[in-house]
């Protein structure tokens, strides 16, 4: 008799369709996520490059969208397809009270009014009923912000402690210097939550950006942070998550540099406000107890891109640079690898672009280091089902209330209790 062999276990063949979760990661009109993001103001495009020159067309929440300067310095937000025909007001021409379609020379302010119909009798004597959807704008921090949700629930504009006020000889920070993303953000081609996800999965700096790929932060083991801060089988015990008013941060516990004899223990730590904001402290050079000064939205485009806008208060120029240049793949910047080098020293955008245009949560399999991942999730989820039990969610506010604290950075350690913003 011939001695049957033993079955092969955890093969690929037969398992279900892989699937992601939509009410986490689709942004279109109507959808819970796309109703819950459309209760939040959204950068859109950079203040100084956004001049009356022409117009710039861009995607926000499913949307195609026109970004624009009048003549008279005002910022406007209107939907690309003219209310008239349906030309792209992309090719536009901007005046001095608002934007002008090519196709027949209807003129709209930056409200959607509709100022002029040259083809028809009078300028348009029914030019009042024309109506092009636009939506408010604001501008703060270097950056026009745009509101695209329910008028009636219209929140302030937040304001934040590490970018006010403003000191003698600083100035906003918010260009990428990419050709043609210095207006309306550096874009990428996935889905919006696998880079904000990033941003609260602090193991993946003990491994990908030192263990796999090398020490990719500049400053490691001078300015920036010591070799054995990015001990992967320690990291677990020196990791901390804590839910705050606005969102959620961490803090990584390590020993710094030696100071008369001794190593200081510290903690340093991002921090997410809900729902797209990161507080991004310094990595290449750090300074104990120095507060944040800096801020990064990742804002949806639609279900599979999204752009990436920041605004850095300082009076230094070298923090651009170690912000913008501070992690080096193979000692070189993203666009200077080849294919193979970027196998061997994958980094950030190769591992987020890589979980695919939208990651498939089905295929997952989730572990302690991911609680930040798990807590952030909650947390969307959570204000997702905020709207849609018909309440403002969390971090809404529609009075004027002071500066959001920011607790993001690398802070000292007592013996006896974390120092603030542990």
């Amino acid at each position: 008799m011939t001695e049957r062999s033993v079955v092969d276990t955890g093969t690929g063949y037969g398992r279900r369709k892989p699937s992601h979760d939509a009410r986490l990661t689709e942004v279109g009109p109507g959808t819970p996520m796309g109703e819950a993001m459309r209760r939040y103001w959204h950068p859109i495009a950079t203040s100084a490059t956004l001049t009356p020159d022409v117009p710039h067309r861009t995607r926000v929440l499913g949307e195609d969208l026109i970004v624009f300067r009048d003549g008279r310095g005002r910022p406007g937000v209107v939907f690309e397809r003219c209310a008239h025909r349906g030309a792209s007001l992309y090719y536009g021409r901007i005046e001095e009270d608002g934007i002008r379609c090519c196709y027949h020379g209807w003129k709209f302010d930056v409200q959607g009014r509709c100022l002029e119909q040259p083809c028809e009798p009078d300028q348009g004597r029914r030019r009042d009923v024309a109506r092009q959807p636009w939506y408010p704008v604001e501008e703060r921090y270097g950056l026009v912000f745009a509101y695209m949700g329910p008028p009636e629930r219209k929140p302030v504009l937040p304001r934040y402690d590490c970018l006010e006020p403003q000191e003698e000889g600083e100035r906003y920070h918010t260009e990428w210097p990419v050709p043609g993303m210095t207006v309306t953000g550096l874009q990428q081609d996935f889905n919006w939550l696998q880079i904000y996800e990033n941003a609260i999965d602090p193991g993946h700096i003990n491994w990908l950006h030192s263990q796999h790929s090398g020490f990719q932060f500049l400053g490691t083991g001078n300015t920036g942070f010591p070799e054995d801060f990015y001990d992967p089988y320690t990291v677990s015990d020196r990791l901390t998550y804590k839910r705050t008013e606005y969102g959620a941060k961490y803090g990584i516990r390590f020993l710094d540099k030696e100071e008369d004899g001794v190593r200081p223990e510290r903690a340093w730590g991002a921090e997410l406000h809900l729902p797209n904001v990161l507080v991004l402290p310094d990595f290449v050079k750090l300074v104990p107890d120095a507060p944040a000064d800096m801020l990064l939205w990742v804002v949806p485009s639609d279900d599979t891109s999204h752009r990436s806008f920041f605004s850095l208060r300082t009076t230094d120029p070298e923090r651009l640079d170690r912000f913008l240049l501070g992690v080096k793949q193979n000692g070189k910047d993203p666009w200077e690898l080849t294919e193979e080098e970027r196998q061997r020293y994958p980094g950030d955008g190769e591992a987020q672009q890589s979980q695919g245009p939208i990651t498939l949560h089905s295929e997952e399999t989730l572990a302690t280091t991911d609680r930040g991942v798990v807590m952030l999730r909650r947390l969307l989820k959570a204000m997702v089902d905020d709207v849609e039990a018909g309440r403002d969610p969390q971090g809404v506010s529609l009075v004027e209330v002071p500066p959001r604290r920011t607790e993001a950075g690398m802070f000292t350690l007592s013996a006896t209790a974390p120092a603030a913003g542990v």
